[in-house]
């Protein structure tokens, strides 16, 4: 009985400090590839041309952008345009979010093959199947988990925008401590695109998941970053920063880059 009681003990600690490893070794992933900053991921939008794309990484690396997430709804498209991007810039940051159609919400696969094909540093899906939503059928973690590849930094949401929880009880610190497990940083949003996500939303979350990364992806601009840059790591951000037509303006980019370091310089909540 006794060495059944010490093996449970000894099998406690192990799983305890493997999970303390995991945790560590994702923050540590996250400064490694990205540096101690908060981050800006511009994302670009796959809606016109090639020289369009790269007028964006001129004006988005220019004014302060740490990375860029590429996204569409067009696989064929999205594909063809990194490959271009990335021979122009091959040493600058990238990332992508494939696009699925509303009865595909779960593009996971697609977004994981472009990211090993084209050696993208950066995978993004809306959706990381840690909530049940009504929009979406359950999907296996442990499936995205196996597919996710090894050397690149998988960020996904929890209560997204669009979305539809099935349990509306559930809370965002719940999500956000699942979440720990399967997403290498946690995504949170506003209501819809280019509303500003809650901070008090932002301080719950980050409120269980200490260390571990965490990034909005609605409604950021130079004007509310100040709000909820203490609980997050790094911003996704399109519609602040860019024209009607999703072109990036770097003059805006710069504006969010400086709101951003005062913020930080002042330390001021």
């Amino acid at each position: 009985m006794k060495v059944f009681i010490y093996f449970l003990a000894a099998l406690v600690l192990y799983s305890q400090t493997m999970e303390a490893s995991t945790y560590q070794t994702r923050r540590d992933f996250f400064t490694q590839k990205f540096g101690t900053k908060k981050q800006i991921w511009v994302v670009g939008y796959v809606n016109a041309t090639l020289d369009d794309y790269l007028k964006d990484c001129e004006e988005a690396f220019n004014n302060g952008a740490d990375a860029i997430v590429w996204e569409s709804g067009d696989y064929k498209k999205l594909d063809e345009a990194i490959g271009a991007i990335k021979a122009k810039y091959p040493n600058k940051t990238f990332g992508v979010n494939f696009l699925g159609p509303d009865e595909k919400l779960m593009t996971y696969k697609e977004t994981f093959e472009l990211a090993k094909k084209h050696n993208l540093q950066i995978a993004w899906t809306d959706f990381s199947a840690v909530d049940l939503i009504k929009e979406a059928p359950e999907t296996s973690l442990h499936t995205i988990d196996a597919l996710k590849p090894a050397d690149v930094f998988y960020v996904s949401g929890i209560h997204m925008k669009y979305s539809t929880l099935v349990d509306a009880n559930k809370t965002i610190e719940r999500s956000a401590l699942q979440a720990m497990g399967w997403v290498d940083g946690i995504v949170i949003t506003g209501p819809k695109t280019g509303v500003a996500t809650d901070p008090t939303r932002a301080k719950d979350a980050k409120s269980v998941i200490g260390n571990h990364p965490m990034g909005a992806a609605s409604g950021v601009s130079a004007e509310n970053v100040s709000t909820i840059l203490p609980y997050i790591d790094f911003v996704l951000v399109n519609t602040s920063i860019a024209d009607k037509n999703h072109r990036v303006i770097g003059a805006k980019v710069k504006e969010l880059r400086k709101a951003m370091d005062q913020k930080i310089k002042t330390g001021k909540k």
